[in-house]
């Protein structure tokens, strides 16, 4: 049988992700338009589609999370990756806090099988066949992990063609390549958890906000055992109140990215993280 448009890489990414399913034990029933399609795909479409992780510091022994997050995710079909990282610095433990704007996206579409090894498959694909959008900078997924490397060492988390490729197809048929901005899991020697960490006897963490001192962007992480309403504010240095909202955080790392343009002026400012019964507080500092 001839087919002369089905390219290399998409014929290997179809049947990649047709093994993923099946180790999955899924019975997968392809509608003849949906296979047609797949078979005459375009393979050089071009989006402003970006996949990212996130960048973290963190102690030997202490468990991070690591959110997957997507700017440009409009219209799309299916979606397959891969992540991977040296199991020599940082141990797999989970892939939690799915999102929810992809339909039947969950851990069967997770393949773990070889997170031993530091690498791990994700593939989600549009039953209804009508495209799907996602909230720019929404994250698709979390990835935790323990770190049991040493003082000095870092661990990139990679997106990569391995085992899986990474292929992202939209409503027209059409392959993108995604723009990939890898995380990275870093074992400082100056860091410790009683100056760049605070927990609270619940669990909840506040971080140092990420950079610090800062003169556009920084973002502040903060962590959770259980999802709870809690409440973030930031303060000038007379304690005057700037900036304050509440929300529901979502169980493990949650980033609060602050602009220079929500603070009034240059100078040192406090940030609070405050639940029902606890409260954290750090400083950061804006440059002129």
């Amino acid at each position: 049988m001839n087919i002369p448009h089905l390219s290399r890489k998409a014929a290997y990414s179809l049947l990649d992700l047709l093994s993923v399913l099946v180790h999955r034990r899924f019975v997968v029933i392809l509608s003849k338009s949906w296979f047609v399609a797949c078979l005459f795909i375009a393979t050089n479409g071009y989006s402003q589609i970006t996949l990212y992780a996130d960048t973290v510091k963190a102690e030997q022994g202490q468990v991070v999370d690591i959110p997957i997050n997507i700017v440009g995710f409009k219209d799309i079909l299916s979606m397959q990756f891969s992540l991977n990282w040296d199991t020599t610095v940082i141990k797999f433990q989970e892939v939690h806090s799915y999102t929810e704007e992809l339909p039947q996206f969950g851990a069967d579409g997770v393949g773990i099988g070889s997170a031993s090894s530091g690498n791990l498959i994700v593939v989600w694909f549009d039953n209804s066949i009508s495209g799907i959008s996602v909230t720019d900078s929404s994250s698709i997924l979390t990835v935790q992990f323990e770190v049991i490397g040493s003082v000095g060492e870092n661990s990139s988390i990679i997106f990569s063609d391995t085992p899986a490729l990474i292929e992202i197809v939209d409503v027209n048929a059409t392959v993108i390549e995604p723009d990939l901005v890898n995380g990275e899991i870093e074992i400082p020697a100056a860091l410790s958890t009683s100056t760049h960490i605070l927990q609270a006897q619940n669990g909840m963490r506040l971080f140092q906000n990420h950079p610090n001192p800062f003169n556009k962007n920084t973002t502040i992480k903060t962590s959770f055992n259980t999802p709870e309403w809690v409440t973030f504010t930031i303060t000038d240095a007379l304690g005057k109140s700037i900036l304050k909202k509440r929300f529901r955080s979502n169980y493990g790392t949650n980033d609060i990215r602050i602009s220079k343009d929500q603070l009034p002026n240059s100078g040192i400012y406090n940030y609070t993280i405050q639940s029902e019964s606890y409260q954290l507080t750090k400083q950061m500092i804006l440059l002129p």
